[in-house]
């Protein structure tokens, strides 16, 4: 049986979540963005850890917030003992992801068209 790895993630020393799937079939991601826009001159930092659970293709989400300057990130890799998600989406059946992939095949196919050599 593989690992199943997941991160426990601290910020200014509080343990923020301990997220991660019990599935085989899964991906985790802790996310850093620091945001500039000349636009209007703003800026942003954010954190969001989530995943896929590959198995139902459903997007799960643990911690998603704002970030100041001087905060301290703590990332863990562990195995086990993982937190619930604070939102997971809905499943989707295998007709709907067949769709989906539809639609998006056909609209890149539309906006693919002046290269494509049929």
């Amino acid at each position: 049986m593989k690992n199943k790895f997941g991160f426990q993630v601290l910020i200014n020393g509080k343990k923020i979540c301990r997220a991660g799937f019990e599935n085989e079939n899964t991906i985790d991601t802790c996310i850093l963005d620091s945001v500039r826009r000349e636009k209007d001159n703003s800026e942003e930092l954010n954190i969001s850890i989530s995943g896929l659970n590959s198995d139902t293709q459903q997007h799960a989400n643990w911690f998603s917030n704002k970030l100041q300057e001087g905060d301290k990130i703590s990332i863990e890799i562990i195995s086990n003992n993982f937190d619930t998600p604070i939102s997971i989406s809905k499943a989707f059946s295998e007709k709907d992801i067949l769709s989906q992939k539809l639609k998006s095949y056909h609209k890149l196919k539309e906006e693919l068209k002046d290269y494509l050599k049929e």
